[in-house]
């Protein structure tokens, strides 16, 4: 081989390394993207179900008992449950409605997220 063949040969190997390098790292760009966002949705479904149970087990406890309510209505609960921070706040938003308000909060990648969830259960006289 001559010395001008050898020469092609190394760029060839260097410019299918570049292309390749360029590949992978678009690749973990990628990943690193598909993590975050997984991360989000976990955060945010599990924020859902936390706020959802909260208004399920008011409402079982106001349907089995509706006299209840009196106990709901004091004001606000606050409790935490893991990273999720949960605000409970019942209050009459007509004669027989009463609105059940849930907040849910949470930290992810230094920023606070909420998630609110609001409820109208009708009492019945």
């Amino acid at each position: 081989m001559n010395d001008k063949k050898k020469g092609f040969i190394l760029l060839d190997v260097l410019t299918g390394l570049f292309i390749f390098s360029l590949g992978f790292a678009v690749m973990l760009a990628l990943i690193n993207t598909a993590y975050i966002k997984n991360s989000y949705t976990d955060n945010i479904l599990q924020a859902v179900n936390l706020a959802s149970s909260t208004v399920d087990e008011i409402t079982v406890v106001l349907l089995e008992d509706p006299s209840a309510v009196n106990r709901y209505l004091n004001g606000t609960e606050r409790d935490e449950s893991g990273r999720f921070s949960r605000t409970v706040c019942c209050e009459w938003d007509s004669q027989n409605l009463l609105k059940i308000s849930v907040k849910i909060i949470w930290t992810e990648l230094k920023d606070q997220k909420e998630y609110n969830l609001t409820y109208l259960h009708y009492i019945a006289e």
